[in-house]
């Protein structure tokens, strides 16, 4: 039986390979206030993926890692005005359609972010974009 790593270390973690800076610099992700000792609150970054209608464009998102994490899926939220498909109209990102496999304990901030930016990449009929530094 696979021992597990406490909430607090896996976050830690998580934490440091945002701050190191991990893949191609499409996404990044780190605490939303340096004194959050419960490692609740984030900040995340997409750059839009190319050739679609989000390229080159910054998105700020929120990311709220609740006291069940990693146990339950954090909460996504985009601050960033967004037109998408699995994004309703608070900015709240739906997870099921982000991850069509589920939420697993061994998943990551990183995989969420990852697959998000994916989803973009892959969004059909998304239409007109609001402008941009609009926020929810």
């Amino acid at each position: 039986m696979a021992t597990e790593v406490p909430r607090s270390f896996r976050l830690l973690q998580e934490l440091e390979d945002g701050e190191k800076g991990m893949g191609d610099g499409s996404i990044s992700w780190g605490l939303e206030k340096d004194d959050d000792m419960t490692l609740t609150y984030w900040n995340a970054t997409i750059i839009g993926p190319p050739r679609c209608p989000f390229e080159n464009k910054i998105y700020c998102l929120h990311v709220e890692t609740g006291p069940e994490y990693p146990n339950a899926p954090p909460k996504v939220r985009f601050k960033t005005r967004v037109n998408l498909p699995f994004v309703n109209s608070a900015g709240t990102v739906d997870l099921r359609t982000v991850l069509p496999r589920g939420w697993t304990k061994t998943m990551h901030i990183k995989d969420v972010l990852r697959n998000i930016w994916l989803c973009m990449q892959k969004a059909k009929g998304v239409g007109h974009q609001p402008q941009d530094n609009l926020s929810y």
